[in-house]
């Protein structure tokens, strides 16, 4: 496939100009790089492709010759395959932007650098408590956001990873 147009994602823009300026009869060489947002070569490139007939020692194209090309390009199947691998790609980056995010949180940020964690040390929003001796058990998690609990939750792991058997200890059931 080739590949498209620069001016391609501009061409809404493009044609709503070209809408709206119903008074403008004649494009030039300057109308239509200010309209393409080119230079001055591309420009006449593309009066010459859009049918551009000299007019007073310039190349000029009527705009309601230059209007219905366009509405014909954007209706056609090669801008909508353009459309659609730009919603593709936009959709990947934007899925890559949530990665990216989600790989940045550090839960060994919220670790202290003591010489180990403790289950004493622990913040009060986290409680485990047994109602009744043989009874179920009841864990709670008190937190402001997303970012909050995912570094409680890392501190409770890591802390109840290091104090393995008095986490377990405290936990079971007594007989």
């Amino acid at each position: 496939m080739a590949r498209p147009p620069d001016w391609y994602t501009r061409l809404d823009a493009i044609l709503a100009t070209l809408r709206d300026a119903s008074t403008l009869e004649w494009l030039t060489r300057t109308e239509i790089g200010a309209l393409f947002g080119c230079g001055e070569r591309d420009s006449i490139r593309l009066l010459h492709k859009f049918g551009a007939t000299e007019r007073g020692n310039a190349l000029t194209l009527e705009r309601a010759s230059l209007l219905p090309q366009l509405e014909a390009i954007a209706a056609g199947s090669s801008y909508a395959a353009f459309r659609q691998q730009r919603e593709g790609v936009a959709r990947h980056l934007a899925q890559a932007r949530t990665e990216a995010a989600a790989r940045q949180f550090r839960a060994r940020a919220a670790f202290p650098a003591s010489p180990g964690p403790r289950l004493e040390d622990l913040p009060a929003t986290l409680t485990w408590r047994r109602a009744a001796p043989q009874g179920p058990a009841r864990f709670e998690i008190r937190y402001e956001d997303g970012a909050d609990l995912l570094c409680q939750l890392a501190e409770f792991l890591h802390t109840i990873g290091a104090n393995r058997a008095a986490f377990l200890a405290g936990t079971e059931p007594e007989e």
